[in-house]
């Protein structure tokens, strides 16, 4: 027996109840376009009538049916790299802007194509290729309570750890060899701790009760643990997700890769593709290394 569509979808899509699913729906505006891009199913299951995504693994858009009003919700991502948003009610301008991006039209050619498309700072220099300053000097900058300030300095010091790409998961700080999801998980994490003193751990064990390269108290000497502890190979962070860094480095080096944040590796990929790529192509080291080098 053929799926139907969710009533609400359908009473707020007409299209979608017509071709029996956004994928279907998108596929038909797409040609009408004439554009000769393919849409497809997602794979989280309950997803089937009301998402669909357009792309590769380097350059995709994702597309949901809004459940409360009529909104086709988009983002558009690029090398792991959400670049922007969008959202608008007109399913053949939806289908525009996808054509557009895949296309390798630039932000500000899609935004003046594209009205109702938003992006932000971080993904010009994503585009312009100086992300990695960019991010450290939004964590120099802000005011936001989770940043630790004196630690972002001390990091920022050091050129080696300048070199990378910043990023911050529940108040830890991370230190990625691409700029992209998946980030590399294979240099050591920094935890500011509510006593003032910092934890460092492994990304693979960074429970608060889970073994720790050591404990210290201020952000200068963890700062140098980690320093101690970089990849013999860690150099720039390079534009991209773990693929791209791997085709710079001996086949058999290995380059930790984690999940991204919020998704538990079942439905889709939310970096297009590029985690299930990394899974294959990206062994771990060894935890003997780890055991040697802690």
């Amino acid at each position: 027996m053929t799926r139907q569509p969710g009533e609400h979808l359908v009473r707020l899509y007409p299209e979608i109840g017509l071709a029996g699913s956004l994928q279907a729906a998108m596929q038909t505006a797409l040609d009408h376009a004439g554009y000769e891009l393919t849409a497809v199913l997602t794979s989280a299951p309950g997803w089937w009538d009301c998402a669909t995504r357009v792309g590769d693994a380097h350059r995709h858009v994702s597309v949901n049916a809004g459940s409360q009003q009529r909104w086709f919700l988009m983002e558009f991502w690029d090398r792991g790299v959400m670049m922007a948003k969008a959202k608008t009610g007109d399913l053949s301008a939806a289908a525009e802007a996808i054509g557009l991006w895949q296309a390798g039209s630039r932000l500000r050619e899609l935004k003046a194509a594209c009205l109702f498309v938003e992006y932000g700072p971080l993904a010009e220099a994503h585009e312009r290729g100086d992300a990695v300053e960019a991010k450290w000097a939004i964590y120099r900058n802000t005011s936001a309570p989770h940043v630790d300030h004196d630690l972002i300095e001390a990091a920022y010091a050091q050129p080696r750890l300048r070199a990378l790409f910043p990023f911050h998961s529940h108040r830890s700080l991370h230190f990625s060899r691409c700029t992209g999801f998946p980030y590399t998980h294979d240099i050591p994490v920094i935890g500011p701790r509510p006593d003032g003193t910092y934890r460092v751990v492994w990304w693979q064990v960074r429970s608060p009760h889970g073994p720790a390269i050591g404990e210290v108290d201020n952000p200068h000497d963890a700062i140098a643990l980690v320093i101690a502890h970089l990849p013999a190979d860690c150099g720039s962070a390079v534009a991209g997700t773990p693929p791209t860094l791997t085709d710079r480095i001996p086949r058999n080096d290995a380059v930790d890769v984690a999940l991204p944040e919020g998704w538990d590796g079942r439905g889709d990929d939310p970096a297009g593709g590029a985690v299930r790529v990394a899974q294959r192509r990206i062994g771990r080291r060894a935890a003997s290394t780890r055991g040697n080098r802690g």
